[in-house]
């Protein structure tokens, strides 16, 4: 009978989190939830699966499939077939503020790409970025030149990072994150470019990290977006998807921005007081980044208007001064 109509009694939605229960977005998802069900009158409500319902990699197939009503996942995931939610993802950007760039990558998104863009069996709801990704080395002698990393061995986040340190011709490993703590522990990699502050700390790769080298605005930032199965949400009253509307978006996408900040900030604290020393960025070193970045970015610009028909470069002209005002806020 539910499934015939709109929800009339009470619907319960099950969201799924990839992420441990231990981790920082767990209490925001737990908010927003009661939020929901308090918008709502306790009509509809969000639970969560005690384990994940698919690998990350699969959980937009998993909620299109109705394994779960919802979930979220990371954008490079979807980049080949959806390349507008990478556009806050491009290199460069990032500020430092995940508040910012969360809110910056839902509106912009919304704006520039959800007209245009179909992420076919889900509807969108929101989404946000992790911390920034800063360059760092297993040993005490950070990593101040192109030859200094030329040197080494290179793990890289699969995607804009990635493809930028190739565009530099370098030897790089792209793996999931999951890895990098294997990798590190082993010895088969003696630097890495592509996690946050807080993933160190939290994926163990804290004891084999010892110096970082810092860049503003960073190389890079993961996002993520967040969605419903289409099913599920069309069966939802009006009313009830309205409520849900008004409380995810730019307000999701704040609070777990937010979150990220907290998380980092103490996970670099944390990082300090294990000895790992920071340091700015080789000039030499960023401005090759940057000359090999140009060319990555370049392919988005391309991607996304012969995909869409849309300026590629005036979206990220826009984004950029997105991020700037709210950074600076």
């Amino acid at each position: 009978m539910t499934a015939a109509g709109p929800a009339t009694a009470a619907t319960e939605l099950t969201f799924n989190i990839f992420y441990p229960p231990t981790h920082f977005s767990w209490p925001v998802f737990k908010a927003w939830a009661q939020d929901v069900s308090e918008a709502t009158d306790g009509e509809v409500t969000i639970s969560f699966p005690p384990q994940s319902v698919a690998p990350p990699a699969g959980i937009l197939d998993a909620v299109r499939n109705g394994v779960a009503d919802g979930g979220f996942i990371f954008n490079g995931f979807l980049a080949q077939n959806t390349p507008g939610t990478m556009a806050t993802q491009m290199p460069f950007i990032d500020q430092g503020d995940s508040e910012a760039m969360s809110t910056a990558f839902w509106e912009s998104y919304v704006e520039h790409f959800a007209p245009v863009e179909d992420l076919r069996g889900v509807e969108m709801v929101s989404g946000f970025h992790l911390g920034a990704t800063y360059l760092c080395s297993t040993t005490a002698t950070p990593i101040t030149s192109f030859e200094d990393l030329d040197a080494r061995r290179v793990w890289a986040l699969p995607g804009p990072i990635a493809d930028t340190l190739s565009e530099m011709g370098l030897a790089i490993t792209a793996s999931p994150a999951v890895q990098l703590q294997e990798l590190t522990s082993r010895n088969t990699v003696d630097a890495h470019l592509g996690v946050t502050m807080e993933t160190i700390i939290s994926f163990g790769v804290g004891p084999y990290t010892k110096s970082c080298v810092e860049a503003w605005p960073a190389l890079q930032s993961a996002s993520f977006s967040i969605f419903f199965n289409q099913r599920s949400w069309d069966r939802l009253s009006e009313e009830h998807r309205q409520a849900i509307t008004e409380l995810s978006g730019s307000a999701l996408a704040a609070r777990l921005g937010a979150a990220t900040d907290a998380a980092d900030d103490e996970a670099r604290a944390e990082l300090e007081e294990m000895g790992v020393t920071f340091a700015p960025i080789d000039p030499q070193l960023l401005e090759k980044m940057q000359e090999a970045a140009a060319a990555v970015e370049q392919e988005w610009v391309e991607a996304v208007g012969s995909a869409y028909g849309v300026d590629g470069a005036a979206i990220l002209e826009d984004v950029r001064a997105r991020v700037s005002k709210a950074s600076a806020d």
